[in-house]
């Protein structure tokens, strides 16, 4: 076995590599898709541009719609991930494990 790995190495050694910065490439793209940081910074440049009168009331409120729909988008995102992630981690009936939970007499 330990000889296979040896002789695939020249094999093995690029296709781990190169799966390993998809996989970066992959984990960055998620952050900056669920990070709300510069859709909050941009709806608060959008309120200084309305303040010193860059732009008008409706194009504001196209701008602000627009914005606040992508902020939902976004915890919308982490809170099916969140989901997803909590159904991994529950055992199932196939885990083959149990949980007992005991209740003090004084509550019952």
């Amino acid at each position: 076995m330990i000889l296979f790995k040896l002789l695939a190495l020249p094999i093995t050694a690029p296709a781990a590599g190169i799966r390993y910065c998809l996989d970066k490439v992959v984990e960055y793209a998620e952050h900056q898709l669920t990070d709300d940081e510069p859709v909050r910074q941009e709806l608060l440049e959008l309120h200084l541009q309305l303040e010193e009168g860059q732009i008008g009331e409706e194009e504001f409120a196209e701008r602000e719609a627009v914005l606040f729909a992508r902020l939902r988008e976004i915890k919308e995102y982490r809170k099916e991930q969140a989901g997803q992630g909590l159904e991994a981690s529950v055992p199932t009936e196939a885990d083959g494990r149990t949980f007992v939970i005991e209740i003090p007499e004084e509550l019952e």
